[in-house]
């Protein structure tokens, strides 16, 4: 019974971290089940998938009524982020433990401390327009953008409700955030991560997409990678129902508060939230690989 309320837990911190930064969770959950519970790192990969779904279904429903998620650029991505998402599920069924906890463990430092210092350099290139002005949508969902902007259906606009203020955007380098997408399904599918982990990085350093643009957009994108991978994962019989379902309630009610505060924090709190978990988590799990700590 301690085990079930345990588990519900930090579901419910997985969502709420999970939404606030667009990453799904599964960097919380993944760590939590194999350092702590001792859960096979398979069996916490394939519960973090499905918790990956949740967070998904319940922080973009938020997300885009607010009217920050870009839908065109998110539908685009995730062509290559599903084809990804099917090569990273089918391999690891072949990959040791040690060398899927030194892959999550080093891609998420490098990924925290890339946004980290990238971001500000984003920011200040952002224009701002009148603060509070309210943004309406055409029947896509795509918001209205300005004539500077009508070179690219991705380049858009967003009011920022925690300076009240709307800032406009040029989204740029769409085949390299394609890449980066192809990537970032291959990771999700391989780790449980929900790809949000590459894809918010990308998002905002290399595309010029602002932090809370990336966060709501990944959030919007990582349920339907996640459905393509819970299948394969399903049929490997890697997900325990006993382990999942506890962990799925909690990230619901987390993810659900959590996308509800992601659009009052300060962007520079997100980041600053970005770097300070992931690299916590990345070192724990790299040196978990080498056995140099055991929760």
């Amino acid at each position: 019974m301690l085990i079930i309320l345990y588990l519900f837990l930090i579901g419910i911190a997985a969502g709420f971290i999970g939404a606030v930064i667009g990453i799904g969770g599964g960097i919380i959950i993944v760590p939590f089940l194999t350092l702590a519970l001792k859960v096979p790192i398979h069996i916490a990969i394939g519960t973090s998938i499905i918790s990956v779904l949740v967070t998904s279904l319940a922080a973009s429903r938020l997300f885009l009524k607010k009217n920050i998620t870009n839908i065109a650029l998110g539908l685009t991505l995730e062509i290559p982020t599903a084809a990804g998402g099917i090569i990273g599920s089918v391999t690891v069924a072949y990959l040791k433990n040690k060398v899927l906890f030194i892959i999550f463990g080093c891609f998420t430092i490098a990924a925290g401390i890339f946004t980290y210092f990238k971001n500000n350099y984003i920011q200040n290139k952002n224009i701002q327009l009148n603060a509070g002005k309210n943004i309406k949508t055409d029947l896509h969902g795509l918001k209205n953008i300005n004539s500077m902007q009508k070179n690219s259906i991705f380049n858009s606009e967003y009011y920022d409700q925690a300076t009240g203020k709307t800032y406009q955007y040029r989204v740029k380098n769409v085949i390299y955030g394609c890449i980066a997408s192809l990537f970032a399904g291959l990771f999700s599918g391989l780790l449980g991560i929900g790809g949000g982990v590459i894809k918010v990085p990308a998002m905002n350093i290399f595309m010029n997409v602002p932090i809370k643009v990336a966060t709501a957009t990944s959030n919007y994108m990582i349920g339907i990678t996640a459905v393509v991978s819970a299948i394969i994962y399903f049929y490997n019989g890697y997900i325990n129902p006993y382990i999942t379902i506890p962990v799925a309630i909690g990230v619901l009610i987390g993810a659900t508060a959590g996308s509800f505060s992601a659009g009052k924090l300060k962007s520079r709190y997100i980041v600053a939230i970005i770097l300070i978990i992931f690299i916590a988590i990345g070192a724990s799990m790299f040196l978990r690989a080498f056995n140099i700590i055991s929760f």
